[in-house]
């Protein structure tokens, strides 16, 4: 392992050490009635929302831990239902990176024949930049950042959504002499009186190349995206992603990812919602104190796909600089659902290979999906678990593949389990392949491989 990726994950196991006692988050008292206090009221749709403050990624990989904030609204048929997350953010190892009271809400609702879900993250302060081993580095603040996303259904019947992005104050400061032309437009404008502040920034952020402007000597500002959404006959999908800034300043890139609110609202769901999932890896490392990966996780509507399989390809991946690979990898999901009340679906994930050259481990053709069925006037769901191996090579020797349940001990207290099995009434979540490492990185790791979850949620 060269030292730069050792520095790497030192600062990732670090980092995640601090966060453990540094981050303090609320939720509801009771999650089962709305904010002000009503019961629950069940609709026939179903509502998603997903809305989190800050999202961390040092050097190229997202630290989980850090990500805060974070209020998830999953699959649900009930408006009232609230969800709120608070929390205060500080790298420990980074000084350069400050923010703080973030919070962020989610909520069902049903007002006057009005349905829907709406999502809201606020930012009240962020500060980068200042003294760094004894060079002041320029700095920026950002005030009031609030991202809002809301999808809803009329009750004539028809979906609407509505986004906006709004600040109260930017500034950049103790910048040298020679600037980029795209940043000293920035500073144009933050320094202009005239027209709607946060609506050029965003234009000037959009034009230019990679949505992002340098700051020499700390690292840049740019989109994390755009606000978008759709609606059509049977759904309505909103989405804000605001400010991402990236701090280099250390050594090592951190990118923070600020105000992100996603909502959707979908019909019919006379059989439930689906809670399907499908990711290739989860990571947990440092004691425990590390959570990194998903491999651009996949998930289905609250109603489902009406029947058709939706396939997401990853090319290939490299975690922590190439300590782990995975190439051809593939979700697929499917959901459908009849008034009758009866749904049906799975939930599948494919790795092509998997290879961690430190331990000399490859494993190639990982499988795993979960099937469900639920018959009509039942909420009882059935479910079909099934995954696979194709090859397991130790050192370059091919060696024999596990049964299901069973672990393998690859010597130096590495240890291999094949299918890991969680399931319930509603359906099942399975690992094809779980593999506890304690020499991968500072404090170990347990990798999590093939994640296949399927859920059908009758209420």
């Amino acid at each position: 392992m060269n030292m730069s990726l050792k520095r790497a994950i030192a600062t990732l196991t670090v980092c995640a050490a601090g966060l453990a006692g540094a981050l303090v988050t609320t939720t509801p008292a009771d999650a089962s009635k709305g904010s002000d206090g009503d019961r629950l009221v069940r609709t026939n749709l179903g509502y998603k929302a997903v809305v989190y403050g800050t999202k961390v990624i040092i050097d190229g990989v997202e630290l989980r831990n850090a990500k805060e904030a974070f209020a998830q609204q999953r699959c649900t048929r009930f408006a009232g239902r609230d969800v709120l997350k608070n929390s205060t953010l500080s790298l420990p190892d980074n000084e350069l990176i400050k923010v703080s009271a973030a919070t962020s809400h989610t909520e069902t609702y049903a007002q006057d024949g009005l349905k829907g879900v709406r999502g809201v993250s606020t930012i009240a302060d962020l500060a980068l930049g200042g003294e760094f081993q004894g060079v002041q580095t320029p700095t920026v603040s950002l005030k009031g950042l609030t991202s809002v996303a809301d999808s809803s259904r009329k009750a004539d019947g028809t979906f609407g959504h509505q986004e906006s992005f709004t600040f109260e104050g930017l500034r950049i400061e103790n910048l040298p002499e020679q600037i980029p032309q795209e940043l000293q437009d920035l500073l144009d404008i933050l320094g202009s009186t005239t027209g709607d502040l946060v609506d050029q920034v965003l234009d000037l952020l959009t034009s230019v190349t990679g949505n992002t402007i340098e700051i020499p000597g700390l690292g840049s500002i740019g989109l994390a995206g755009v606000k978008s959404g759709h609606a059509g006959p049977h759904s309505a999908a909103s989405q804000t992603y605001a400010l991402r800034l990236l701090v280099d300043a250390t050594g090592h890139d951190t990118v923070v990812t600020l105000g992100r609110a996603r909502t959707a609202i979908s019909e019919p769901v006379p059989a439930g919602v689906f809670h399907s999932r499908a990711m290739g890896l989860e990571m947990f490392g440092g004691n425990d104190l590390l959570r990194l990966g998903g491999l651009q996780e996949q998930s289905l509507d609250c109603s489902g796909s009406n029947g058709k399989v939706r396939t997401h390809k990853i090319a290939d991946a490299r975690v922590l600089g190439g300590l782990v690979n995975l190439t051809g990898i593939e979700y697929r999901l499917m959901g459908d659902q009849s008034r009758n009340g009866s749904a049906s679906g799975f939930v599948a994930s494919r790795i092509g290979s998997l290879d961690i050259p430190s331990i000399g481990l490859v494993v190639d053709g990982i499988t795993s999906k979960v099937t469900m069925r639920k018959p009509q006037d039942t909420t009882k769901v059935e479910r079909v678990i099934s995954t696979g191996l194709a090859r397991i090579l130790l050192n370059g020797e091919e060696i024999e593949l596990p049964k299901p349940g069973e672990a393998l001990d690859l010597g130096d207290g590495n240890i291999l389990e094949y299918r890991v099995v969680k399931q319930n009434w509603t359906g099942a979540e399975v690992k094809a392949l779980r593999l506890t490492l304690p020499g991968l990185i500072p404090g170990g790791a347990i990798l999590e491989l093939g994640w296949a979850g399927g859920h059908i949620i009758p209420n």
